[in-house]
């Protein structure tokens, strides 16, 4: 026995306490250790045990709790933590849950063989110039292979993670991602020869964009200039403080869905009607089906609805000009709302090309069987269970009738988008693969889309967004560690079997990762790739003047290098 010490320790079950621990030496090697039992509930140096980082880590990163919401439900087990240190438990549960996954690489490679293989899906996000979070998903088994955080989505950094996959899982079946050419270029050199699919989703969001992207950029633009968002909601809060004094006019709105209409008659009916008609314009930027533009195009709803109710208004106006005026006050107010934009003439043309577009855009949508219009599924729908050929075939058909347009020699749009269905065809239409297991050959239809990807993608962003309440997420992926989306596969439960091994819990196998290799591997995480380091940009910044580099300039090209 070499000595005993005592250790603060805090676990879940117990809370704090202290414990008494014998070290013993070896009595060749001359190595210290300590309490086995110990080491299996806490690890070395640390106050925490496994049970209390398991947890917060859950509630951090499965139920997406706030920081103050895991500090109140812990401390009704006695376990007092602050905001730095439920942070702190965070990141190091992410670190020990990418170890254990390397830990398992070959159990995952041997679950996959059984699969027949994977169908790697690949994907980049990122917020506010922060670095691009690269995540690749085997479709298959619905489990995230690897991230990795970039400084930008160029080829030169694709390939090394891609080469990292090969190494780990073997070379996938296929492969499914957006139209990057980082990611075509890193494909093309790391798996040449393999099959290699363009997401259909993605193909017809760069289409759209291609096609009436600058249209609708310049409709937000005007609306912005004119304002009618915001003085439509300005004058609604007038009016709903009008209603509110008025208790015959606050109940005839309340019964509107259950009674209907109320008698034109009541004294402030036109105050009801503008106040109704208003929010039915601005309820144009909800008529969206969760696709996204050019998918959804609100603010053309909006427009179009704001033409259709000043038309409306005018009519009405025009007749009733020998009545009372006063009464009609809140339509007046509501017409001269809308005049500016509605008379915004230059405008209407870039509607009418906007129409125009998305017809053909949508006639695209339904020959590939993607994002129906009047969907609802957003982006958990996978495209409509069609043969390939049959897609093939209706897309050629598309195309053809676009050529035969009497615009298109004009159209450059057009003619672009006609250029990126012949560029991209080989790519868009995957047959069926057949592949070998050990219970014989299995079929397998790479999915058309890669919403795998933007449903992950959207799930982190919108945890991120519960537990910070921020909207901006820039500098929460900034500080993201790279492997933090591994979290999803804890919710698979084939891939918990694999990463347990027979272990009862997460708190039993992180106890058998190496302290030591957990607290390098944290200082590696946490490593942001930027394209110029923070330590050198203050460096640079803090230079009172350029005379340093002038002088070091001057010094570097007369110097002349000695060559052995």
């Amino acid at each position: 026995m070499r000595k005993t010490r005592e250790r603060e320790v805090v676990t879940l079950s117990i809370g704090p306490w202290i414990a008494h621990e014998t070290l013993w030496r070896h009595p060749v090697t001359g190595q210290l250790s300590g309490s086995a039992e110990l080491r299996r509930l806490v690890a070395p140096g640390c106050t925490y045990g496994y049970d209390v980082l398991v947890e917060v880590g859950r509630r951090l990163f499965l139920e997406a709790q706030s920081v103050r919401q895991i500090i109140a439900l812990l401390k009704q087990s006695q376990v007092l933590l602050s905001a730095s240190t439920v942070a702190d438990l965070g990141r190091r549960f992410i670190v020990l849950l990418a170890l254990a996954h390397r830990r398992c690489t070959q159990r995952l490679r041997q679950a996959i063989s059984l699969q027949g293989g994977y169908i790697l899906h690949l994907d980049a996000t990122y917020e506010d110039n922060s670095p691009l979070l690269m995540t690749g998903v085997d479709a298959v088994m619905d489990i995230v292979l690897g991230n990795i955080k970039l400084a930008s989505e160029k080829a030169e950094g694709i390939v090394s993670f891609l080469r990292q996959l090969q190494e780990c899982f073997g070379p996938p079946l296929a492969l499914v991602h957006d139209m990057s050419k980082g990611i075509l270029a890193a494909v093309a050199e790391v798996f040449p020869g393999l099959p290699d699919f363009i997401c259909h989703f993605h193909f017809l969001r760069d289409a759209g964009k291609d096609l009436f992207g600058a249209e609708y950029d310049t409709l937000r633009k005007r609306l912005h200039v004119h304002g009618s968002v915001g003085r439509l909601r300005t004058r609604l809060r007038a009016w709903r403080r009008q209603i509110r004094a008025d208790a015959l006019l606050q109940q005839a709105l309340e019964q509107l869905p259950t009674c209907g209409w109320p008698n034109p008659s009541l004294p402030q009916a036109p105050l009801l009607a503008a106040y109704v008609l208003a929010h039915w314009i601005l309820a144009g930027l909800q008529q969206a089906h969760g696709y996204g533009f050019p998918f959804d195009r609100p603010l053309l709803v909006l427009v179009r609805r704001a033409q259709k109710a000043y038309a409306q208004l005018q009519a009405l106006l025009s007749e009733n000009q020998a009545g009372d005026w006063r009464r009609n006050v809140p339509l007046h107010h509501l017409a001269g709302e809308l005049y500016d934009l509605v008379h915004d003439y230059p405008l209407k043309h870039t509607l009418n090309r906007l129409e125009t577009y998305g017809q053909v855009f949508d006639q695209l949508r339904q020959a590939l069987r993607m994002a129906p219009i009047n969907g609802d599924r957003g982006l958990n729908h996978e495209g409509e269970a069609v043969e390939m050929k049959v897609l093939q075939q209706q897309v050629q058909a598309f195309a053809d009738e676009v050529r035969a347009r009497s615009d298109y020699p004009t159209t450059p749009v057009l003619q672009k988008m006609i250029e990126q269905i012949e560029h991209y065809g080989p790519k868009l239409f995957a047959d069926p693969l057949i592949v070998s297991t050990p219970q014989g050959p299995r079929t397998i239809q790479p999915q058309r889309t890669n919403n795998v990807m933007e449903r992950l993608f959207r799930d982190l962003k919108r945890d991120c967004r519960h537990k910070t309440g921020c909207h901006s997420l820039g500098r929460s992926l900034r500080s993201m560690l790279p492997d933090t989306p591994l979290v999803k596969n804890l919710q698979n439960p084939e891939y918990l079997k694999i990463l347990l091994h027979g272990q009862p819990s997460l708190e039993a196998m992180f106890a058998q990762i190496d302290p030591l290799t957990v607290r390098k591997e944290l200082v590696k995480a946490q490593q942001t790739p930027e394209h110029v380091p923070r330590a050198l940009q203050r460096f640079i910044a803090d230079l009172p003047t350029s005379n340093p580099l002038e002088h070091f300039i001057k010094t570097a090209s007369s110097t002349r290098l000695s060559l052995p």
